[in-house]
């Protein structure tokens, strides 16, 4: 209340929250000066708040109206202030968007392009395809269906799904031809449409479909941020259609599927079962069916988890996934929804051994959530240095002068042609190419000079030598099962 005191001196606070312990604040005034932003610390100070302001700047809001954004920490003592500080520092040199724009994985260009819109470099982009191959890895033990849908459809499927009236102010729609459109904000009314195409027997069921679709949501601009806040975004989406006597099962595998996935990250996670929110379509009945289905699976599995009362999606409950970085930072990334709205809303059914046409279930989950948030936590609980299978560069090889060059190729050569991603620098000095290989972050790098040509082998940093063919076993090991080299 104190720090809202003082900043209503400089203007009328508008709006406020708070986000990674920090503070902000909208303010109706004509652009602050820098000196405006350089008193606020004093004026703190002089009310008995150790404050420090992380940036400020405007923003337009939905209405078009300009307001200026404030970030500020503040704390009762110089002490908290201080402590604070060294921590925010640590995680500075971790921001995934330094670390992204330092080694050329990804960028965001607002002047030609627009904020939100990230685009990924050949190195980033082998970031998310790994991340991708990962999780298709663990769709095809489900027994996964991958499909592809197109990004935009007329409004008539959002009024159908109910997202029309409940998350039309955060999607793009535009008139064209006397028909309303919208880029898509999710993908599971346009699955929905593929289960629709042709009449389907209990026999068939459970259908589960996946796809990496890339949907696009309105934020505002001064929630963008990064990976992690972003207008297009890409989900690795499913959509599981099943039997009401499938619900246990169904929910049981997946909630191991995203246990093992988690566990390939060495991050620790925790669930929570968000119930029915006050915004929501549907009879309350349905809801408690579907609540008690997600419930019994945790149970069933001896999972621990929280109730979050009336958090869940506004057409049903679902069981969050929070990840832990190495900063102690908790981060919500996969969700596991149980529906029974939107199969009612578009009329889906099976006809079931009695030839009688029954309404399935439809479960909406996602194991890592949004690949580009995903990535920005991953790039920050790592700082950059992504485990071997994941690292844009895998292993660089450095000979240490013009006689060793050769076998060195002959060595990059052979491993790329078994799928890894290598390199050679024989460009300057043997220490100032270890230093890069260390900034740029390359998972393995090995150096060959003149005894390691003779004796047929390479030099790993920290490692004693190893033979050529010990040594490529070994990197395909580690990548093939997501390991430690």
């Amino acid at each position: 209340m104190e720090v809202k005191n003082i900043l209503e001196k400089k203007g009328k606070v508008i709006a406020s929250g708070n986000r990674d312990e920090l503070l902000w604040f909208d303010l109706d005034v004509t652009p602050l000066t820098q000196t405006d932003y350089e008193n606020l610390e004093t004026d703190f100070k002089k009310g008995g708040i150790f404050a420090k302001v992380i940036n400020a700047g405007s923003h337009t809001t939905k209405d078009g109206k300009e307001l200026q954004r404030v970030w500020l920490v503040a704390y009762k003592t110089q002490k908290e202030l201080t402590d604070w500080q060294k921590d925010f520092d640590e995680r500075m040199t971790r921001d995934h968007r330094f670390i992204g724009e330092q080694l050329d994985w990804f960028h965001v260009q607002e002047d030609l392009v627009g904020p939100g819109l990230p685009l990924l470099h050949p190195k980033g982009t082998v970031i998310r395809t790994e991340l991708i191959n990962l999780v298709r890895q663990v769709n095809n033990e489900m027994g996964g269906e991958e499909i592809w849908t197109p990004h935009i459809a007329k409004s008539e499927l959002w009024k159908v799904s109910g997202h029309y009236d409940n998350y039309k102010d955060k999607m793009f729609m535009w008139n064209q031809d006397d028909s309303e459109w919208g880029i898509k904000a999710m993908n599971c009314p346009i699955h929905m449409q593929i289960y629709k195409s042709k009449p389907k027997s209990y026999k068939e069921l459970p259908i589960r479909y996946t796809e990496f679709g890339t949907v696009y949501r309105k934020e505002q601009s001064g929630e963008l941020h990064g990976l992690s806040r972003v207008w297009s975004l890409t989900i690795d989406d499913h959509h599981f259609i099943i039997r009401d006597d499938q619900i246990l099962s169904e929910i049981q595998m997946i909630l191991k599927a995203a246990i093992k996935i988690y566990k390939v990250f060495g991050m620790e996670y925790k669930l929570k079962l968000s119930t029915r929110p006050e915004k929501c379509v549907g009879d309350k009945a349905l809801w408690d069916v579907a609540e008690k289905g997600l419930k019994d699976a945790l149970d069933g599995l001896k999972l621990e988890f929280t109730v979050d009362e009336g958090e869940g999606a506004f057409y049903g409950p679902k069981i969050d996934i929070d990840a832990k970085d190495s900063m102690g930072r908790w981060w919500q990334l996969g969700t596991i929804q149980l529906d029974f709205n939107m199969p009612q809303r578009f009329k889906m059914t099976y006809v079931d051994e009695n030839s009688k046409h029954i309404q399935p279930v439809l479960v909406h989950f996602a194991l890592l959530g949004s690949i580009e948030r995903f990535m920005s936590v991953l790039i920050e609980h790592t700082g950059g240095r992504l485990p071997l299978w994941l690292a844009p560069e895998q292993v660089r090889l450095l000979p240490i002068g013009e006689s060793q060059a050769e076998y060195a190729k002959s060595i990059v050569n052979d491993l790329r042609g078994l799928g890894v991603r290598a390199k050679i620098d024989d460009e300057g000095t043997l220490g100032k190419r270890i230093r890069n290989s260390q900034t740029q972050k390359v998972a393995v790098t090995a150096v060959v000079g003149d005894k390691e040509v003779e004796a047929k082998t390479v030099s790993v940093r920290g490692k004693d030598p190893m033979s050529i063919e010990d040594f490529k076993e070994k990197l395909l090991l580690s990548i093939m099962e997501r390991s430690d080299f």
